[in-house]
């Protein structure tokens, strides 16, 4: 594990239907094909995961400089591609989009381990059907994974108890709940908790083509309370799709990773190529941050 300090808060801004959408410059090092699709973080920290690269990057959430960057011990695991993450307690919870596990990462004793769990058809959910995200209720001590979509083109929120022994934790699964979209073009990308108002904010996303006006990248609402049912629908909170395709000649647009706090939504966005190679320059990886709408 390294220690760095680098950059400074440079950012352009724009006003969409009222509501300012900030587009924060981070360290030059994210110009890098590091691909972060999961984003956690604390009171003073924001926790951005490479997909691709077994790495977790810490920012000071003040001014968005690297302070630390975690390199994840993945010599006894096999093809681990970091796709969503959530902080509990002193864990970092991950789930793996390639082999479809969940992994935490005890961030005192720097060990990686794969979170048990009771829910066997997990290791089916890889690629395009795979999960997504994650994110934490520390209150109700609740987990809640976010499936991209399956092949009826609904994507899927799988709940679970979590339990805690000798620094393991043990996930133990409640229920499944549905959301339609309506065809393939659409997912659910990113999700996070909403902790005050109990509530999870999802990533939804509609892509036509390459840097498309048509595109949509929009934060929903889901109540935790609704999850307890088979099936149900998201509401749009805040568009970031104008905002996005505006930015699109500086900033990757696959947005994938979402966090929130008490005042202030996070947004950030994959930018791989396609080229398994965390040393290539490619677009500027984007830290959006959205004031919670009144």
């Amino acid at each position: 594990m390294k220690k760095l300090i680098l950059g400074f808060v440079f950012f352009s801004s724009a006003f969409i239907n009222g509501q300012q959408i900030e587009f924060l410059e981070l360290p030059s090092l994210f110009e890098r094909e590091f691909e972060i699709s999961g984003m956690a973080g604390d009171a003073t920290h924001l926790y951005l995961a490479a997909e691709r690269c077994a790495k977790v990057f810490v920012l000071d959430k003040e001014n968005v400089a690297l302070v630390e960057t975690i390199e994840l011990d993945t010599s006894e695991i096999e093809s681990l591609e970091v796709e969503g993450l959530s902080r509990y307690k002193d864990y970092l919870l991950l789930t793996d989009e390639k082999k479809g596990r969940i992994f935490s990462y005890h961030l005192k004793t720097k060990q990686l381990t794969q979170v048990n769990h009771d829910q066997p058809k997990f290791s089916k959910f890889r690629g395009n059907y795979g999960m997504e995200g994650i994110a934490i209720d520390t209150v109700a001590k609740v987990a809640y994974v976010l499936r991209e979509r399956n092949k009826d083109n609904e994507s899927e929120i799988h709940s679970f108890d979590i339990s805690e022994k000798q620094a393991q934790l043990k996930f133990k699964y409640r229920n499944q709940t549905r959301l339609k979209n309506k065809n393939k073009d659409w997912r659910y990308s990113g999700i996070a908790i909403d902790q005050q108002n109990k509530r999870l904010l999802c990533i939804r996303s509609y892509y036509v083509g390459h840097a498309s006006v048509k595109n949509k990248r929009e934060v929903h609402v889901v109540p935790i309370k609704v999850l307890k049912k088979k099936k149900t629908n998201s509401k749009i909170l805040v568009s970031v799709s104008e905002a996005v395709f505006l930015h699109r000649n500086s900033f990757a647009t696959n947005v994938e990773g979402i966090y929130a706090d008490m005042e202030t939504i996070y947004i950030t966005a994959d930018n791989g190529k396609g080229i398994k190679d965390c040393s290539q320059i490619s677009k500027k990886t984007p830290l959006i941050r959205i004031e919670f709408p009144n």
